[in-house]
Protein backbone atom coordinates (compact mmCIF):
# COMPACT_ATOMS: atom_id res chain seq x y z
CA UNK A 1 0.00 0.00 0.00
CA UNK A 2 1.09 3.57 -0.70
CA UNK A 3 -0.13 6.69 1.08
CA UNK A 4 0.53 10.27 -0.04
CA UNK A 5 -0.04 13.04 2.47
CA UNK A 6 -0.66 16.41 0.82
CA UNK A 7 -0.30 19.33 3.19
CA UNK A 8 0.70 22.98 3.17
CA UNK A 9 -0.75 26.45 3.10
CA UNK A 10 -4.34 27.14 2.16
CA UNK A 11 -4.41 28.43 -1.42
CA UNK A 12 -1.07 26.88 -2.37
CA UNK A 13 -2.50 24.24 -4.72
CA UNK A 14 -3.25 21.22 -2.54
CA UNK A 15 -6.62 20.55 -4.19
CA UNK A 16 -5.08 20.73 -7.66
CA UNK A 17 -2.44 18.21 -6.62
CA UNK A 18 -5.05 15.92 -5.09
CA UNK A 19 -7.04 15.96 -8.31
CA UNK A 20 -3.96 14.87 -10.26
CA UNK A 21 -3.51 11.88 -7.95
CA UNK A 22 -7.21 11.05 -8.24
CA UNK A 23 -7.00 11.10 -12.04
CA UNK A 24 -4.12 8.63 -11.76
CA UNK A 25 -6.12 6.05 -9.84
CA UNK A 26 -5.49 7.01 -6.23
CA UNK A 27 -8.32 6.80 -3.68
CA UNK A 28 -8.46 10.42 -2.57
CA UNK A 29 -9.74 12.11 0.57
CA UNK A 30 -9.90 15.85 1.15
CA UNK A 31 -9.48 17.03 4.75
CA UNK A 32 -8.26 13.58 5.78
CA UNK A 33 -8.97 12.90 9.50
CA UNK A 34 -5.62 11.46 10.52
CA UNK A 35 -7.05 10.11 13.76
CA UNK A 36 -9.15 7.73 11.65
CA UNK A 37 -6.44 6.70 9.22
CA UNK A 38 -5.44 3.51 11.03
CA UNK A 39 -9.06 2.37 11.24
CA UNK A 40 -9.54 3.15 7.56
CA UNK A 41 -6.52 1.03 6.62
CA UNK A 42 -7.77 -1.81 8.84
CA UNK A 43 -11.12 -1.75 7.05
CA UNK A 44 -9.39 -1.88 3.65
CA UNK A 45 -7.26 -4.85 4.68
CA UNK A 46 -10.09 -6.78 6.36
CA UNK A 47 -12.42 -6.30 3.42
CA UNK A 48 -9.81 -7.37 0.86
CA UNK A 49 -10.43 -4.10 -0.94
CA UNK A 50 -8.55 -3.35 -4.15
CA UNK A 51 -7.59 0.06 -2.76
CA UNK A 52 -3.81 0.16 -2.53
CA UNK A 53 -3.02 3.79 -3.35
CA UNK A 54 -4.35 6.56 -1.12
CA UNK A 55 -3.81 10.31 -1.31
CA UNK A 56 -5.23 12.75 1.20
CA UNK A 57 -5.12 16.44 1.95
CA UNK A 58 -4.45 17.15 5.60
CA UNK A 59 -4.22 20.78 6.61
CA UNK A 60 -5.06 23.47 9.12
CA UNK A 61 -8.72 22.46 9.15
CA UNK A 62 -7.64 19.64 11.47
CA UNK A 63 -6.91 21.36 14.81
CA UNK A 64 -4.62 18.52 15.94
CA UNK A 65 -2.81 18.18 12.64
CA UNK A 66 0.81 18.63 13.70
CA UNK A 67 0.58 16.17 16.60
CA UNK A 68 -1.38 13.58 14.63
CA UNK A 69 0.85 13.59 11.56
CA UNK A 70 3.94 13.02 13.69
CA UNK A 71 2.25 10.05 15.35
CA UNK A 72 1.12 8.66 12.00
CA UNK A 73 4.61 9.12 10.56
CA UNK A 74 6.16 7.20 13.43
CA UNK A 75 3.62 4.41 13.01
CA UNK A 76 4.19 4.22 9.26
CA UNK A 77 7.97 4.13 9.75
CA UNK A 78 7.48 0.79 11.53
CA UNK A 79 5.04 -0.61 8.98
CA UNK A 80 5.41 -1.96 5.47
CA UNK A 81 3.36 0.87 4.03
CA UNK A 82 5.14 3.26 1.69
CA UNK A 83 4.35 6.90 2.22
CA UNK A 84 5.44 10.41 1.38
CA UNK A 85 4.56 13.85 2.70
CA UNK A 86 4.31 16.64 0.12
CA UNK A 87 4.17 20.21 1.42
CA UNK A 88 2.89 23.05 -0.77
CA UNK A 89 3.57 26.73 -0.13
CA UNK A 90 3.44 30.12 -1.83
CA UNK A 91 4.44 33.63 -0.85
CA UNK A 92 1.92 35.83 0.99
CA UNK A 93 1.23 38.14 -1.94
CA UNK A 94 0.35 35.23 -4.22
CA UNK A 95 -1.87 33.59 -1.60
CA UNK A 96 -3.78 36.82 -1.00
CA UNK A 97 -4.27 37.29 -4.76
CA UNK A 98 -5.58 33.73 -5.15
CA UNK A 99 -8.09 34.12 -2.34
CA UNK A 100 -9.28 37.42 -3.80
CA UNK A 101 -9.66 35.93 -7.28
CA UNK A 102 -11.60 32.89 -6.10
CA UNK A 103 -13.55 34.84 -3.47
CA UNK A 104 -12.97 32.04 -1.01
CA UNK A 105 -12.34 32.53 2.67
CA UNK A 106 -9.26 31.30 4.46
CA UNK A 107 -10.15 28.55 6.99
CA UNK A 108 -8.66 30.52 9.88
CA UNK A 109 -10.44 33.70 8.78
CA UNK A 110 -13.72 31.86 9.14
CA UNK A 111 -12.80 30.11 12.36
CA UNK A 112 -11.21 33.01 14.23
CA UNK A 113 -12.76 36.01 12.47
CA UNK A 114 -9.37 37.46 11.58
CA UNK A 115 -8.09 39.28 8.45
CA UNK A 116 -6.66 37.23 5.60
CA UNK A 117 -3.08 38.45 6.07
CA UNK A 118 -3.12 37.47 9.73
CA UNK A 119 -4.72 34.10 8.93
CA UNK A 120 -1.91 33.32 6.48
CA UNK A 121 0.74 34.31 9.04
CA UNK A 122 -0.80 32.16 11.78
CA UNK A 123 -1.22 29.19 9.45
CA UNK A 124 2.44 29.35 8.43
CA UNK A 125 3.49 29.25 12.06
CA UNK A 126 1.06 26.48 12.96
CA UNK A 127 2.11 24.05 10.22
CA UNK A 128 5.83 24.79 10.18
CA UNK A 129 6.49 21.47 12.00
CA UNK A 130 4.91 19.62 9.08
CA UNK A 131 7.12 21.45 6.61
CA UNK A 132 10.17 20.31 8.58
CA UNK A 133 9.27 16.62 8.26
CA UNK A 134 7.97 16.78 4.67
CA UNK A 135 9.69 14.66 2.05
CA UNK A 136 9.05 17.25 -0.65
CA UNK A 137 8.43 21.00 -0.48
CA UNK A 138 6.84 22.59 -3.54
CA UNK A 139 6.71 26.38 -3.93
CA UNK A 140 3.80 27.19 -6.26
CA UNK A 141 4.27 30.96 -6.28
CA UNK A 142 5.19 31.08 -9.95
CA UNK A 143 2.91 28.25 -11.10
CA UNK A 144 -0.57 28.43 -12.55
CA UNK A 145 -3.02 25.55 -12.18
CA UNK A 146 -1.96 23.76 -15.35
CA UNK A 147 1.75 24.13 -14.62
CA UNK A 148 1.25 22.74 -11.12
CA UNK A 149 -0.72 19.80 -12.45
CA UNK A 150 2.04 18.98 -14.92
CA UNK A 151 4.68 19.26 -12.20
CA UNK A 152 2.79 16.79 -10.02
CA UNK A 153 2.51 14.30 -12.88
CA UNK A 154 6.14 14.58 -13.83
CA UNK A 155 7.58 14.56 -10.30
CA UNK A 156 5.33 12.16 -8.42
CA UNK A 157 3.26 10.12 -10.84
CA UNK A 158 6.04 9.32 -13.29
CA UNK A 159 3.76 9.45 -16.28
CA UNK A 160 2.55 11.70 -19.02
CA UNK A 161 -1.08 12.47 -18.53
CA UNK A 162 -3.05 11.09 -21.47
CA UNK A 163 -5.77 13.15 -23.03
CA UNK A 164 -9.04 11.28 -23.52
CA UNK A 165 -11.03 12.59 -26.47
CA UNK A 166 -14.79 12.06 -26.43
CA UNK A 167 -16.63 12.36 -29.72
CA UNK A 168 -20.39 12.95 -29.58
CA UNK A 169 -22.82 12.84 -32.46
CA UNK A 170 -26.07 14.67 -31.76
CA UNK A 171 -29.13 16.25 -33.29
CA UNK A 172 -29.57 20.00 -32.98
CA UNK A 173 -33.32 19.44 -32.61
CA UNK A 174 -32.56 17.80 -29.24
CA UNK A 175 -30.08 20.42 -28.05
CA UNK A 176 -26.31 20.79 -27.95
CA UNK A 177 -24.52 18.49 -25.44
CA UNK A 178 -23.72 20.67 -22.44
CA UNK A 179 -20.35 18.95 -21.91
CA UNK A 180 -19.06 20.05 -25.33
CA UNK A 181 -15.70 21.80 -25.59
CA UNK A 182 -15.99 22.19 -29.36
CA UNK A 183 -19.14 21.97 -31.51
CA UNK A 184 -19.20 21.48 -35.29
CA UNK A 185 -22.36 21.83 -37.37
CA UNK A 186 -22.61 19.49 -40.39
CA UNK A 187 -26.17 20.36 -41.41
CA UNK A 188 -24.73 21.87 -44.62
CA UNK A 189 -24.01 18.34 -45.90
CA UNK A 190 -26.59 16.58 -48.13
CA UNK A 191 -29.07 14.81 -45.84
CA UNK A 192 -29.53 11.03 -46.29
CA UNK A 193 -32.92 11.36 -44.56
CA UNK A 194 -34.41 12.61 -47.84
CA UNK A 195 -33.24 9.58 -49.79
CA UNK A 196 -35.80 6.77 -49.51
CA UNK A 197 -33.33 3.90 -49.24
CA UNK A 198 -31.27 5.73 -46.58
CA UNK A 199 -34.01 7.37 -44.54
CA UNK A 200 -34.35 4.54 -42.01
CA UNK A 201 -30.63 3.85 -41.73
CA UNK A 202 -27.93 5.54 -39.62
CA UNK A 203 -24.40 6.71 -40.18
CA UNK A 204 -23.24 3.33 -38.89
CA UNK A 205 -24.63 1.63 -42.00
CA UNK A 206 -22.01 1.37 -44.74
CA UNK A 207 -24.22 2.68 -47.53
CA UNK A 208 -25.13 5.77 -45.52
CA UNK A 209 -21.57 6.27 -44.31
CA UNK A 210 -20.31 6.04 -47.89
CA UNK A 211 -22.98 8.48 -49.08
CA UNK A 212 -21.86 11.08 -46.54
CA UNK A 213 -18.16 10.51 -47.18
CA UNK A 214 -18.48 10.77 -50.96
CA UNK A 215 -19.77 14.33 -50.92
CA UNK A 216 -17.40 17.09 -52.03
CA UNK A 217 -18.56 19.23 -49.11
CA UNK A 218 -17.59 16.42 -46.73
CA UNK A 219 -14.04 16.25 -48.08
CA UNK A 220 -13.68 20.00 -47.76
CA UNK A 221 -14.99 19.95 -44.20
CA UNK A 222 -12.79 17.03 -43.17
CA UNK A 223 -9.71 18.80 -44.51
CA UNK A 224 -10.56 21.70 -42.21
CA UNK A 225 -11.41 19.50 -39.23
CA UNK A 226 -8.25 17.40 -39.50
CA UNK A 227 -6.20 20.58 -39.63
CA UNK A 228 -8.00 21.93 -36.58
CA UNK A 229 -7.43 18.74 -34.58
CA UNK A 230 -3.77 18.44 -35.59
CA UNK A 231 -3.11 22.06 -34.69
CA UNK A 232 -4.99 22.43 -31.43
CA UNK A 233 -5.07 19.07 -29.63
CA UNK A 234 -1.37 19.47 -28.70
CA UNK A 235 -2.27 22.76 -27.00
CA UNK A 236 -4.99 21.07 -24.95
CA UNK A 237 -2.44 18.48 -23.86
CA UNK A 238 0.10 21.17 -23.01
CA UNK A 239 -2.44 22.93 -20.81
CA UNK A 240 -3.04 19.72 -18.88
CA UNK A 241 -6.58 19.03 -20.02
CA UNK A 242 -7.55 15.43 -19.28
CA UNK A 243 -10.83 15.20 -21.19
CA UNK A 244 -11.70 16.91 -24.46
CA UNK A 245 -15.25 16.64 -25.80
CA UNK A 246 -15.86 17.33 -29.49
CA UNK A 247 -19.48 17.29 -30.60
CA UNK A 248 -20.65 16.93 -34.21
CA UNK A 249 -24.26 17.88 -34.88
CA UNK A 250 -26.74 17.43 -37.69
CA UNK A 251 -30.52 17.84 -37.66
CA UNK A 252 -31.58 14.58 -36.02
CA UNK A 253 -28.29 13.06 -34.95
CA UNK A 254 -28.69 9.82 -36.92
CA UNK A 255 -26.96 10.14 -40.28
CA UNK A 256 -24.41 12.85 -41.07
CA UNK A 257 -23.08 13.52 -37.58
CA UNK A 258 -22.76 9.78 -36.85
CA UNK A 259 -20.78 9.16 -40.02
CA UNK A 260 -18.43 12.09 -39.35
CA UNK A 261 -17.83 10.96 -35.77
CA UNK A 262 -16.99 7.45 -36.99
CA UNK A 263 -14.48 8.87 -39.46
CA UNK A 264 -12.84 11.16 -36.88
CA UNK A 265 -12.69 8.31 -34.39
CA UNK A 266 -10.57 6.22 -36.76
CA UNK A 267 -8.42 9.24 -37.65
CA UNK A 268 -7.60 10.01 -34.01
CA UNK A 269 -6.99 6.37 -33.08
CA UNK A 270 -4.43 6.14 -35.86
CA UNK A 271 -2.79 9.22 -34.36
CA UNK A 272 -2.44 7.31 -31.09
CA UNK A 273 -5.16 9.06 -29.06
CA UNK A 274 -7.53 7.40 -26.62
CA UNK A 275 -11.02 7.96 -28.00
CA UNK A 276 -14.51 7.45 -26.61
CA UNK A 277 -17.63 7.88 -28.74
CA UNK A 278 -21.25 8.55 -27.94
CA UNK A 279 -23.98 8.59 -30.57
CA UNK A 280 -26.41 10.42 -28.33
CA UNK A 281 -29.48 10.66 -30.48
CA UNK A 282 -29.08 7.75 -32.86
CA UNK A 283 -32.05 5.85 -31.38
CA UNK A 284 -34.46 8.81 -31.29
Amino acid sequence: MEIVFISGLSGSGKTTALKAFEDSGYFCIDNLPLSLLKKFIDIIELSNSQINKIAGVCDIRDPNLTEEIKEIKEWLDHSKIEYKIIFFESDDKTLIKRFEQTRRSHPLSLLRKIPLSKAIKEEKEAIEPIKKIADFIIDTTQLNVNQLRRLVYEKFLKQDKRLIIQLISFGFKYGIPIESDNVFDVRFLPNPYFIDELKDTTGLDKKTYDFVMNQSQTNEFLDYLRGFLDAFIPHYIKEGKSYLTISIGCTGGKHRSVAIVEYIKEYLIKKGFEVEILHRDIEK
